[in-house]
């Protein structure tokens, strides 16, 4: 008997079974439950999240011999279903019946009843890649198909699709499995296939597979073919070039200590092993930002990579941080340019070991001229004389700052409300003009001295991204929930803001959204303009949002 690769031998084969996607998974119960069955379904989310499983389970509880809404597996109809030869389950690779004659037949083919089950279900996959004559083609069996006909559209990019598309469905979004689900997952099959694998191997797999299922099965798939009976951590790195945490300490160290001997031969070791420079840069970002985190809440569970003994350790200061950071996201983004990566990599390396610490006795950024006072605790001025933008600014000419003027960071309070109105109408007044002008600002933070006070309010803003920027208000985007309650505290707001009021001379709204929640307002954005229905624009009352 052929071997069957480990993500097609533990397909869900009901409801029950799927990791993650519980949100979903109620709401499809629900209706089964209810018999309130839409005419059109669109599954959109990351690949190997379940869309295509959870749509031929849909298919089984819509026509299971035992009952409607149930999935036996035993009945000729499941057994069909999961062996892909059922004749009223209908899947349809958009990617290669893309054209407006395959929609044709299909539609053709709509009108005739079931052959076997109750209803015939149509699963459409990677539907955003159908041409714009196949969508108008589609658009009104989409609307108005026989009582008996279920579409399920699957893809994972939604925003491709017309918004006519995207009126008639009812759509779910799914989300990437949590790293908890997945472990568990991961566990139950290598118990089931007999294997001994190490934690920190699974754990790896689970990174790489970035809330992927079907990413994550295939490499285990593939680690346990190297491997044998017993996967450990090694095993993992060498197949899939990766480094050890030790690897990329010993290299932020070198770097932070200027040692170019040590950081050439730590290259040397990498392209040896073959490592990914492509990954590991990816990976230094990791270790990085939980180096930023340890600054700000020390001792926190926050960390994903290092523990607080080795970020204590390595003692780089947040300043060196931050320009590492900013050299590793421009590497990142340059190696699509060149032809060799490698290379790439060496000159980052080099330019790692080139960060200078800045204190508060360093030298101004070249782009503002910054005096301040070598005392804390007294008020401190700047003088903007040489970039055009800050010029502009009448206020930025000459204004103070002081450290008493700002109370400690609050870890809970009063959260700002807003609403998804409020995000609109700040979107509708966004220009690039002024997210430039609010990301160099950011790059002057460093220049501030760190006053104890400030400092956790100093790398909360750096750890964050500014995203959208009008003149009154900024919105930021983090990877951390923590961080965007800490910002949308409304006691801390005078602390962010007094510190943007310093470098930029004016006065803003700071609002902060977690990455699911900054991706899911985009997209609605995009929708909105496509259909022509954004809302005009509204001045911004600051002082509104910040009232008790």
């Amino acid at each position: 008997m052929p071997y069957k690769a480990l993500y097609r031998t533990y397909r869900p084969q009901t409801f029950e079974e799927v990791a993650g996607q519980k949100h979903i998974v109620q709401t499809l119960k629900n209706a089964l439950a209810e018999n309130k069955i839409a005419h059109a379904y669109l599954f959109c989310g990351p690949r190997g999240t379940g869309k295509t499983t959870l749509a031929r389970l849909f298919a089984k509880a819509l026509n299971c011999e035992e009952g409607f809404g149930h999935q036996c597996n035993h009945c000729e109809n499941c057994l069909s279903i999961t062996e892909g030869n059922h004749p009223d389950v209908i899947e349809i690779d958009a990617a290669s019946n893309r054209g407006i004659d395959d929609i044709r037949n299909l539609i053709d083919r709509v009108r005739y009843a079931p052959i076997r089950g109750k209803y015939k279900i149509y699963i459409i996959d990677e539907v955003h890649m159908l041409t714009t004559e196949a969508f108008n083609a589609l658009l009104k069996t989409l609307e108005e198909p026989p009582a008996n006909v279920v579409f399920i559209l699957a893809t994972t990019e939604p925003f491709k699709l017309m918004p006519t598309i995207l009126s008639r469905c009812q759509r779910y979004d799914f989300t990437k499995v949590s790293d908890r689900e997945l472990s568990e997952k991961l566990n139950e099959i290598c118990q089931k296939e007999e294997v001994e694998v190490e934690g920190k191997a699974l754990n790896k797999i689970i990174e790489l597979a970035d809330g992927g299922v079907r990413d994550a099965l295939s490499m285990l798939d593939q680690a346990l073919a190297y491997s044998g009976k017993k996967l450990e951590e090694h095993h993992v790195n060498e197949i899939f070039g990766l480094t050890s945490k030790e690897d990329k300490l010993r290299l932020l160290k070198a770097a932070h200590q200027k040692d170019i001997k040590s950081l050439m031969e730590i290259n040397e070791e990498f392209l040896y092993k073959g490592i990914d420079v492509r990954r590991l840069t990816t990976d230094l970002l990791d270790v990085l930002k939980d180096l930023l985190i340890y600054h700000t809440v020390p001792h926190s569970e926050m960390f994903k990579i290092i523990t607080y003994e080795e970020a204590k350790n390595l003692n780089l200061p947040v300043s060196e941080i931050n320009a590492m950071i900013d050299i590793l996201l421009s590497t990142i983004m340059q190696y699509r340019l060149v032809a060799s990566a490698n290379s790439l990599f060496e000159i980052m390396l080099l330019k790692l070991a080139s960060c200078e610490t800045q204190t508060s006795e360093s030298k101004p950024s070249s782009t503002s001229e910054i005096k301040v006072s070598e005392e804390k605790n007294i008020p401190f001025e700047s003088k903007t004389v040489s970039n055009n933008l800050f010029a502009a600014e009448p206020s930025a000419v000459k204004r103070k700052f002081s450290f008493e003027e700002i109370n400690e960071i609050h870890e809970n309070g009063a959260l700002i409300q807003f609403s998804e109105e409020d995000l609109l109408n700040i979107m509708v007044q966004a220009n690039k003009q002024e997210k430039q002008f609010i990301q160099d600002a950011w790059e002057q933070m460093n220049s501030i001295p760190f006053d104890e006070k400030i400092l956790k309010y100093i790398t909360a803003l750096k750890s964050c991204f500014p995203r959208i920027v009008s003149k009154e208000s900024i919105i930021l985007e983090s990877y951390y929930n923590s961080l965007v309650n800490k910002i949308n505290t409304k006691e801390n707001q005078k602390g962010f803001r007094r510190i943007l009021n310093y470098l930029t001379g004016r006065d803003y709204l700071i609002l902060c959204l977690s990455h699911e929640a900054y991706q899911e307002k985009i997209r609605h954005f995009k929708e909105l303009n496509q259909v022509q229905k954004l809302p005009s624009p509204k001045p911004i009352d600051i002082n509104a949002y910040l009232e008790d």
